[in-house]
């Protein structure tokens, strides 16, 4: 009788830890709303991968800041799973601050740690220490059209940010730019993550706007 009073606490305490194993919840990111196949009149963040001089056409990377959705990130408890930056970390804790920013395992292993900054949908974005977790969309070859405008924030030789933007024709932007620019001011600047482009109504590459400075946006507490 005692054996098999014992082997039923056992059962019962497996159980449960089944249970809690299996009630855990793993939330991922939304779904990125550019769609590569149909870029008519949309603006996606973008990395300006290079230039095909041979073709006129520009290397674009499109790319879309990881987001979470806000209902299920404030239902995040210990023991729950999030899928960022392409790995799954388990919560082992979590700490909420005054401004809405979740820690999630801030002392945790190297890796292991998640930030989730609220933007203003009011969803929560991954960040890092040098920026937002960034998906890749699609990488695609845009054709370099005459009417082809490039907006930059940025002041080539001081670094400065600019209050108005230096405009750059198609033609000045695959000179100057691609051209005569050493590789690792190109990639430190247009292949960076804080560039963007639009598509006009026919889904050709209108225009290009670089934004060096890094921002994060402001929690909905802040406005």
């Amino acid at each position: 009788m005692k054996k098999l009073s014992l082997m039923m606490v056992l059962i019962f305490t497996l159980s449960l830890f089944l249970c809690s194993d299996a009630s855990a919840d793993v939330i991922t990111a939304l779904a990125i709303e550019v769609n590569p196949e149909h870029l008519e009149k949309t603006a996606s963040y973008a990395r300006i991968l290079g230039y095909n001089e041979e073709s006129n056409t520009l290397t674009v990377e499109l790319i879309a800041p990881e987001v979470f959705d806000q209902d299920e990130v404030e239902a995040l408890r210990l023991g729950d799973t999030i899928f960022t930056d392409g790995r799954e970390v388990e919560i082992k804790s979590m700490e909420v601050t005054a401004w809405g920013t979740y820690l999630i395992n801030d002392q945790g292993a190297s890796g292991d740690s998640v930030f989730l900054q609220r933007d203003l949908s009011g969803n929560y974005r991954s960040d890092r220490e040098n920026g937002y977790v960034w998906n890749t969309v699609a990488v695609i070859e845009c054709p370099v059209q005459d009417s082809l405008l490039c907006l930059s924030f940025m002041d080539d030789q001081t670094g400065d940010t600019l209050e108005l933007p230096r405009v750059l024709t198609a033609r000045e932007l695959t000179a100057q730019v691609f051209t005569e620019q050493p590789a690792e001011d190109y990639f430190a600047t247009w292949a960076s993550d804080w560039v963007y482009v639009v598509f006009d109504g026919e889904a050709n590459l209108a225009m290009i706007c670089r934004c060096v400075v890094p921002w994060y946006p402001l929690s909905i507490s802040d406005l």
